[in-house]
Order: structure tokens, then sequence, then C-alpha cells
């Protein structure tokens, strides 16, 4: 499988629907990611290598150009000389150099737009990069930010809780008052009761006693 074949498979996936339909989103963002950055890597040697291709290309090509117009040159001069013998090899020298030119050239121009192609790949890659980089961040913020809403919830929960529990306390310590302060009415009823019933008794002691004195008196 070519480079580009990969590379068109690998951006051909909808990553928005990945993502939404995915189990755990930030963990697909992940694992896309590292696909991505192994292509990246994968794209940035292909065009070092094409391009390093390219420059021999083009210095093979220029090479052969020289030599082409320099073996014109010389065949120009025997002629001129008047030795057609040897401006006729001359000539020969530089069809055979006009010919590797252009095959050079021609290699050149096809090995140009191979680098035009796997540039163009590479910013295809970097740029799906940083989209679903922008995506996994964007998971990441509504992910602490729901973690940070769930923790606000069970604060206020528990706040909640804790005004229940307060408001309990307050009613039971209503109610205490309110027991204590029968008991103390209780209390308080018994001695009065017991008071009466200790008054009767001395006040009937005492008139007992006042009998005894007015009989012994002779007053009875």
């Amino acid at each position: 499988m070519s480079i580009f074949v990969r590379i068109r498979d690998i951006l051909s996936a909808n990553i928005n629907a990945l993502l939404d339909n995915a189990e755990d989103p930030e963990k697909m963002a992940n694992e896309y990611l590292r696909q991505l950055a192994n292509q990246e890597y994968e794209v940035k040697t292909s065009v070092a290598a094409a391009m390093a291709d390219l420059a021999r290309l083009n210095r093979m090509e220029a090479q052969y150009l020289a030599e082409t117009e320099s073996w014109d040159r010389k065949a120009e001069a025997a002629l001129r000389a008047g030795d057609e013998a040897l401006a006729k090899a001359a000539l020969a020298r530089k069809v055979q150099a006009n010919k590797l030119y252009e095959q050079y050239r021609d290699q050149s121009d096809a090995q140009e737009k191979q680098v035009e192609q796997l540039e163009q790949a590479l910013v295809q890659l970097q740029t799906r990069i940083a989209e679903v980089q922008a995506k996994r961040d964007m998971i990441i913020a509504k992910k602490n930010r729901a973690q940070t809403h769930e923790a606000i919830q069970r604060t206020v929960r528990q706040a909640t809780r804790i005004s229940a529990m307060d408001k309990l306390d307050q009613l039971e310590s209503r109610v205490d008052e309110r027991l204590d302060r029968a008991e103390a009415m209780t209390k308080l009823e018994g001695d009065t009761l017991e008071n009466k019933f200790r008054d009767l008794e001395r006040d009937t002691a005492v008139d007992a006693e006042l009998e005894e004195l007015k009989r012994r008196l002779g007053q009875g």
C-alpha cells in the first residue's frame, strides 16, 4: 500500500462521528493522534528523501545540459577549423549528452510533482492533527467541567443534608426543652401537694394540742 493510499484512508475517517460514538472519546482521540503522528513522521521522512532525490536529479540535469552546450561549442569550433570529422564526433557527444539531459529533466519534473504531493499530504496531516488536538482539548475541557459540576452538586447536596440535620437538631432541642419544662412543672406540682399534706398534718396536730390544753384548763 502506497503512502498516499494510507494517508487517504486515515484522513477519510469522520473524526467527529468517531469521537461522538466512542465509549471513551478522549482515549479514541489520543489513539487517532498516535496514528496521525506516526503517519506524519513517515511522510516527513518521505518528503526529505524525495527532496534529496530531486536535488540529485536537478544536478544531473544541469550537468548534462552543460555538457550538451559544451559539445555544441566544441563542434562549432571544429567546423570553423575545417575539421568536419571532429565536428561530427563532437555533435555525436552532444546528442548523447542532450538525450541524458532530457531524461533527467523528465525525471526531475516527475520527482518535483511527487515532492509537491507529499508536501500537500503533510500539510493535510498536520491540519488534521491540529483539528483532532483541538477536539480532544474540547473533550477534556467538557469532561473537567462536568466533573467540577458534579463536585459542586455533591457539595450542595451535602450542604443541604447538613442543613436538614441542623433543623432536626433544633427540633430535638425544642422537644427536649419542652420535656424539661414538663418535668419541672410535674416536680413543682408534686412539691406543692406534699407541702399541703404536711401543712394539713401540722394543723391537725396543732388542733389536737389545743384541745388537750383546753381540757387541762377546764375550758373544754
